[in-house]
C-alpha cells in the first residue's frame, strides 16, 4: 500500500479531505550530529519522496526552527502542490531539483500535453525539444539554478548564441521561448519575479514585392491545372499552410471559410487551427471562382478532398513543390526570383494599401493578429514613398495643389494698436476708422435731409466698402435725394 509521502507525490487524483488527513502525518524531525564537535542539527525527513537537510541553505540547529518549516511545507501540500515541487523550494540553489533543466523538461512536457490538446503547434514544441536535447543552446544552462537566472546571465548566453553563429532574428526568438519558461516559473511562485530579458537588436528585413502585372504575368505562366492554388495565395493572401489545407467543403456559393492551417511542409503534415486560432471567411475572386467551377469536383465535401490537389498525385500540396512550381513561374516570366510569400502576400497586401483599403478591414481580411503587422505593408507601397515628397509648384496633372503641404496661417496676437479690420482698411487704423463711420450714421439718422454723396475725406480715402449684396458706388447713389418722395 503506497505511503502517506507516495500519495502526495502526485497528489492530482487525491481528494481535498483525503489529502488534508493525509498532511497531517506526513513528515518526521530528525537530527544528526556533524563535525568533530558534534554539533546537532534537525531535519525532515520525506522518505521515500526525500529529506529537507536546510531551508534555503541555512542549517536548523533547534528542533523549534525545524517544526516551523515542517508545518510550512504540510500546508503548501495541503494546497494542492505535490511534495516533490515543495521540497525542491528547500534544496540548496545547486541541487538537482532547482537547476533549470529539471525544470525545462518539466515546462517542455507541459507543452507536448497542450499539443495534443490540439492548443501548441508541433513545429513550436519540435523546436523546444531541439533546443533543449544535449549539447542544444539550452545547454549553456545545465549547471545552473533557476533563482540564478539574471539580467547578466542572459545577456552572455546571447553572446555566446552569437558566438555559435546564431544571427539576431535567432537570438531574439531563443529569448522569447526564455521568457515564456521564465515567466511560467514566476506564475507557479519557483522564483520571486522573472528576470529581465536583454534586447537584440534586429535589422528589419525588405521584402521584395512584384507588381500586380508581374505578378499576373507569374500566374499566367502557371499550367492551368495548377494554378488554383496560386490564385487564392495571390488573391486572398493566404499563407501557404491555410490554402494547402483548404477543403472542398471550405468553399461555398463564392466564399471560403479558412479556419486550419497545415503546421509542417510535408504532404503529410498535420492539420491544426490556423495561425492566429481564429478562423476568417473571405470571398473569392471571379477568376478562382471560375477555376473552381473548371477543375473541382462538388462532390468532394463529402470525402474531405483537398480544394487545392497537386494534379500529379491528388493530395495535398507539399511545400516544396509550390516553391519549385513558382520559380519556374517566374523564370518563365523573365522576372528577378521574388520567394513564394513574398510574391503573393505581401504583393497583395502592399497593393491593397497603395488603394487605399482601410487597415482593419486589411488586417481581419489577411488574419493579423495585430494591426502593428499589416503596417509593415504600408512603407513597401512605392506610391506611398513617392506622394511623400514635395510635389513641383506646377504640375501637369492638375494636382500639385491638392498633394502640396499645407501650412497654417501665423496666429497674431491681439493688441489694441493691431486688429484686424474689413477689407480696405489698413492695419492699425481699424478702430479710429470705425468710430468715424459710427458718427456718419448718427449724423443721418439726427436730420431730416438724406445725407449727401460725398463721404467725409478721411473716409473716402479709406476706400470703405458697401455692404454684402450692394454694388459697389449703389450705396453713394442711394444716398441722393429721391425727386419723387
Amino acid at each position: 500500500m503506497a505511503s502517506a509521502a507516495q500519495l502526495l507525490a502526485r497528489p492530482a487524483g487525491v481528494s481535498p479531505a483525503v489529502r488534508w488527513q493525509l498532511v497531517a502525518n506526513l513528515g518526521r524531525i530528525r537530527s544528526r550530529r556533524r563535525g568533530k564537535k558534534g554539533v546537532r542539527e534537525f531535519y525532515l525527513d520525506f522518505r521515500p519522496v526525500g529529506r529537507v537537510w536546510t531551508n534555503h541553505g541555512v542549517r536548523m540547529t533547534d528542533e523549534a526552527t525545524a517544526q516551523r518549516l515542517l508545518e510550512k511545507i504540510r500546508d503548501q501540500v495541503a494546497e494542492d502542490v505535490s511534495l516533490d515541487e515543495v521540497l525542491a523550494r528547500y534544496q540548496p540553489a545547486s541541487a538537482p531539483t532547482n537547476l533549470v533543466p529539471t525544470w525545462l523538461d518539466r515546462w517542455i512536457e507541459l507543452r507536448r500535453r497542450e499539443m495534443a490538446a490540439g492548443s501548441l503547434s508541433p513545429n513550436f514544441v519540435r523546436e523546444l525539444e531541439r533546443l533543449a536535447a544535449p549539447g542544444g543552446h539550452f545547454s549553456f544552462f545545465d549547471r545552473v539554478s533557476i533563482h540564478e537566472v539574471t539580467y547578466g546571465l542572459l545577456e552572455d548566453w546571447s553572446l555566446w548564441l552569437a558566438d555559435r553563429g546564431q544571427s539576431p532574428k535567432s537570438r531574439r526568438n531563443y529569448l522569447g521561448y526564455l521568457r515564456s519558461f521564465l515567466r511560467w516559473l514566476e506564475l507557479r511562485e519557483e522564483v520571486p519575479k522573472a528576470a529581465r530579458l536583454p534586447s537584440v537588436r534586429v535589422e528589419e528585413h525588405e521584402p521584395r514585392i512584384l507588381s500586380i502585372a508581374d505578378q499576373d504575368l507569374v500566374l499566367a505562366h502557371i499550367p492551368e491545372a495548377e494554378r488554383g492554388i496560386f490564385l487564392a495565395l495571390a488573391h486572398l493572401g493566404l499563407r501557404p499552410g491555410e490554402a494547402r489545407a483548404l477543403q472542398v467543403a471550405d468553399y461555398r456559393d463564392g466564399w471560403l471559410h479558412v479556419d486550419k492551417a497545415a503546421k509542417s511542409k510535408s504532404v503529410s503534415a498535420e492539420i491544426r487551427g490556423t495561425k492566429t486560432g481564429k478562423p476568417k471567411r473571405l470571398p473569392v475572386s471571379e477568376e478562382l471562382v471560375d477555376w473552381i467551377a473548371r477543375h473541382v469536383d462538388p462532390a468532394g465535401r463529402f470525402t474531405a478532398a483537398p480544394l487545392f490537389p497537386n494534379p500529379r498525385t491528388g493530395r495535398m500540396w507539399p511545400h516544396k513543390a509550390l516553391v519549385r512550381v513558382w520559380g519556374r513561374a517566374l523564370a518563365a516570366a523573365e522576372l528577378p526570383h521574388v520567394s513564394l510569400y513574398e510574391g503573393t502576400k505581401h504583393t497583395m497586401a502592399t497593393d491593397a494599401i497603395r488603394r487605399g483599403v482601410p487597415e482593419r478591414a486589411l488586417q481581419r481580411f489577411l488574419g493579423h493578429a495585430s494591426v502593428q503587422s499589416t503596417r509593415r505593408y504600408a512603407r513597401l507601397a512605392d506610391n506611398a514613398l513617392i506622394e511623400v515628397l514635395r510635389p513641383a509648384s506646377r504640375r501637369d496633372d492638375g494636382l500639385g495643389d491638392k498633394l502640396a503641404t499645407s501650412v497654417p496661417e501665423p496666429k497674431l496676437k491681439r493688441r489694441k494698436d493691431l486688429r484686424v479690420g474689413p477689407p480696405g482698411f489698413e492695419p492699425g487704423t481699424t478702430g479710429r476708422k470705425t468710430n468715424d463711420l459710427r458718427r456718419l450714421q448718427r449724423r443721418i439718422r439726427s436730420t431730416d435731409k438724406p445725407p449727401t454723396s460725398r463721404l467725409p475725406d478721411d473716409l473716402a480715402m479709406a476706400g470703405v466698402v458697401e455692404p454684402a449684396g450692394i454694388e459697389p458706388g449703389a450705396a453713394a447713389a442711394r444716398s441722393q435725394p429721391s425727386e419723387v418722395r
